[in-house]
């Protein structure tokens, strides 16, 4: 992880939006300092391969970017695999923070601090869409942990939520990068009984049942986990 660089990417992205408008631009913030901070130069990105366009392309191979629905990348993903390295980059928000302007003016009427706070156990998770190629050699998963901004519209008419417009990213607090069954695997809680269900696990992780069962998931498919037999009704696991 580099905060300098990561700072250097935000600035220089986050400068063109505020001048060009939140919102206007096809290509989400988060999305485009992300692509910034891994790619650098424009003659990196968007770049044709295997069928596909990738993201970014560098000595380490591709870099794709998913701020969500990991299971979009599927396809891509088989497809690239078997011809370089990739890493996938997926994004999760530690902190946010709620902006609401005003739909004509564009006032700040309100920032507040989201009680909604994400950690590196919601992005393994995620990786259960996408658990098929998790124990390939050429695949890298980086894990960037943000503090961002969503700017909201207040909710009005047929909106009975408000509208978001996009999200700015602030700052980037960690980078888990996980290569191989060790990375996941270090990433246990102590205290993890030898053999243990999905509930002890959310208690020790801090996360609900339903995260809990999907990380666990993930981790059966990078082959951290496997499944010991059962507790009353409860599915037991342990490391390998």
């Amino acid at each position: 992880m580099d905060r300098a660089a990561f700072e250097q990417a935000r600035k220089k992205i986050t400068g063109d939006r505020v001048r060009s408008g939140i919102g206007t631009l096809g290509e989400k913030t988060v999305h485009a300092v992300l692509k910034e901070y891994y790619g650098g130069g424009d003659e990196s990105k968007e770049i044709a391969v295997g069928g596909f366009v990738a993201d970014v392309v560098c000595e380490d191979g591709i870099v794709e970017i998913q701020t969500r629905a990991l299971y979009r990348l599927d396809r891509k993903l088989t497809a690239l695999l078997p011809l370089c390295r990739v890493t996938v980059v997926y994004p999760v928000e530690q902190e946010k923070y709620l902006l609401t302007i005003d739909p004509d003016s564009g006032e700040l009427l309100s920032r507040r601090k989201s009680p909604k706070k994400m950690g590196v156990w919601h992005g393994i998770a995620e990786l259960y869409s996408i658990r098929g190629h998790l124990t390939d050699e050429n695949l890298t998963v980086r894990l960037p942990l943000l503090t961002v901004e969503e700017t909201r519209l207040p909710a009005a008419g047929r909106y009975k939520r408000a509208k978001k417009l996009d999200k700015l990213p602030l700052s980037i607090t960690d980078e888990p990068v996980l290569h191989g069954a060790e990375d996941y695997a270090a990433l246990l809680p102590e205290g993890l009984p030898d053999k243990f269900t999905a509930a002890e696990m959310a208690k020790l992780c801090r996360i609900n049942a339903e995260t809990a069962r999907k990380c666990i998931g993930t981790l059966r498919a990078a082959g951290v986990l496997r499944e010991c037999g059962k507790r009353g009704r409860c599915k037991l696991w342990e490391k390998l």
